[in-house]
This record gives C-alpha cells, sequence and structure tokens, in this order.
C-alpha cells in the first residue's frame, strides 16, 4: 500500500457573485495541463432546487515525478444556490451563474504508488531506512514543489473568480 503524506491541506477560497462555471472549470484544468497534471474527476454532479441549483465537482490531478513518487493535488469544489442570470458586458450580452462557491484545496505526496516494497516485510524495513535517510532530499524537494503548485492553482482560482466581480 502506498504511504500518502499531506503537505497541504484544507486551505479554502469563498466567492459570493457572478462567475462563468465553465470558463473556471476550463481555466483549471488548462493550469493542471500546462504543468504536466494527470486529471481524474473523482466527482461530479448537480441538484436543483426551488431557489437554484447545487453543483459538486472533486478534481484528483496527479503527477508520476519518478518510478517512486507521485504528486496530488484534490481540488474539492461546492457550488450553492446558483441562478443563471444575462447581463450585458461590453456590449455583447452573456449569461452567468450568480450563487456561492466554495473551494477546498489539499495536497498529498505519495511514496511508492505501485507498490513494490511492500511485498516482503524487509522490503518494507529496508524501504523505511531508504526513505529516512536516501531518499530525504528528493522527498523535500518533492514536498516544496507539491505545495508551490497548490498555492499556484488556489491563486489562479482567485484571480479568475475576482475578474468577474471588478468587470460587471
Amino acid at each position: 500500500m502506498a504511504e500518502k503524506k499531506i503537505v497541504y491541506q484544507d486551505k479554502f477560497v469563498s466567492f459570493e457573485g457572478l462567475f462563468d462555471l465553465k470558463g473556471l472549470f476550463r481555466a483549471i484544468v488548462k493550469w493542471f495541463d500546462e504543468h504536466g497534471y494527470d486529471m481524474f474527476e473523482n466527482k461530479n454532479f448537480e441538484e436543483v432546487y426551488e431557489d437554484g441549483k447545487k453543483v459538486i465537482f472533486e478534481l484528483i490531478p496527479y503527477k508520476k515525478v519518478s518510478d517512486y513518487y507521485k504528486l496530488e493535488i484534490r481540488v474539492f469544489v461546492v457550488f450553492e444556490n446558483l441562478k443563471e442570470v444575462e447581463i450585458e458586458l461590453h456590449g455583447v450580452k452573456q449569461r452567468l451563474l450568480k450563487g456561492r462557491a466554495d473551494f477546498t484545496f489539499d495536497a498529498l505526496l505519495i511514496t511508492d504508488y505501485e507498490g513494490r516494497w511492500e511485498t516482503r516485510p524487509a522490503y518494507y524495513f529496508y524501504r523505511a531506512l531508504i526513505d529516512k535517510f536516501v531518499y530525504k532530499s528528493y522527498t523535500d524537494r518533492y514536498e516544496a514543489e507539491l505545495v508551490r503548485d497548490a498555492k499556484e492553482v488556489q491563486e489562479e482560482v482567485k484571480a479568475y473568480l475576482n475578474m468577474f466581480r471588478y468587470s460587471v
């Protein structure tokens, strides 16, 4: 079983106002694609109520940086009270959504994701020693890269949402 180390946990971004959901989703996927992550969409569903819609999705992009290390960022998003509004922006009518968005960002460093070092108890012991003394510098480097990427995608989402705040 792979060992998962949480290096960035429960960082929140909240937004209330107008936004383009498809554009936001495309911007997030584009950012991860540009930085070499493969996308895994864990959840994606929509509930319709009388006072608006609720959309929940969870993205788990991952990057295999070696045969031993895998970087994983979890983006969990809940949109509530979504209502479609039509506005005129620079002479062009656009359909945007109005509501509340809550983002949660987590980042995990996964070691031995293929489970090669867990076939025998002796291998597991050797793996613990090698992780602690030999691969320590690699682990630190990948943790720093993962935290940097998680913060960057969080800032990208904030910037995208703030773009709509001042344009209307």
